[in-house]
């Protein structure tokens, strides 16, 4: 009887240090209000650009749309918050500081604006070395007040080292037809980005 007990408490400590792990191991935003209520409905504005991609932002902000929607909000199309923006001067995310978000968000009628910032977005085939690498900076606003409301950065960067110059030279040859693809159909970094995309939404939460 007293060995069960003691395997009792054994099993029960793992148990306990097993879900102290995985709250530990459960992704949280950089910064998130306290009591936070999510906005009814939302729009995603054009992407900061910090790189030298154009189609960098344009695909992450199309991906983030996508994925946004499957957490319960009630997204904007980015075709109809672009027209609305271009209504009030607003054709670029680097003009968007210019604004107060009170000011766009009475103009989409929406409860909460993201506003993205693509810090890098990158190929890199250099001989034995190549890299491939994205990340990006969200934040939520409440379009009422401009308050912020949630915010995450996230970055997703895979690399390959090549141990030969003829395991280097097939790399170089793979990635230079995997970029010619992925920029011929404007998906670039396309794996990179659904999982950064995915990283992210994990620390948002649902509606």
């Amino acid at each position: 009887m007293q060995k069960d007990f003691k395997n009792y408490k054994f099993y029960w400590r793992i148990f306990f240090l097993s879900i102290l792990f995985f709250l530990g191991c459960v992704a949280k935003p950089k910064f998130i209000v306290n009591d936070y209520t999510p906005p009814m409905t939302v729009a995603i504005l054009p992407f900061n650009n910090f790189t030298n991609d154009l189609d960098g932002p344009v695909y992450v902000r199309k991906i983030f749309s996508e994925r946004l929607k499957y957490r319960g909000y009630i997204v904007k199309s980015i075709d109809e918050t672009d027209n609305v923006l271009r209504g009030i001067g607003i054709t670029d995310g680097g003009q968007l500081s210019a604004f107060k978000p009170e000011k766009i968000g009475e103009a989409l009628n929406v409860d909460g604006l993201f506003y993205g910032d693509l810090l890098e977005f990158s190929y890199i085939t250099v001989g034995f070395y190549n890299k491939r690498a994205v990340s990006v900076s969200l934040k939520l606003l409440d379009a009422k007040n401009g308050n912020l409301l949630w915010h995450d950065e996230k970055k997703v960067a895979k690399t390959e080292v090549a141990l030969s110059s003829q395991e280097a030279l097939k790399a170089f040859k793979h990635h230079i037809i995997e970029k010619t693809v992925e920029k011929t159909f404007r998906v670039p970094l396309r794996e990179e980005v659904e999982e950064l995309v995915n990283k992210i939404l994990l620390t948002l939460p649902r509606r």
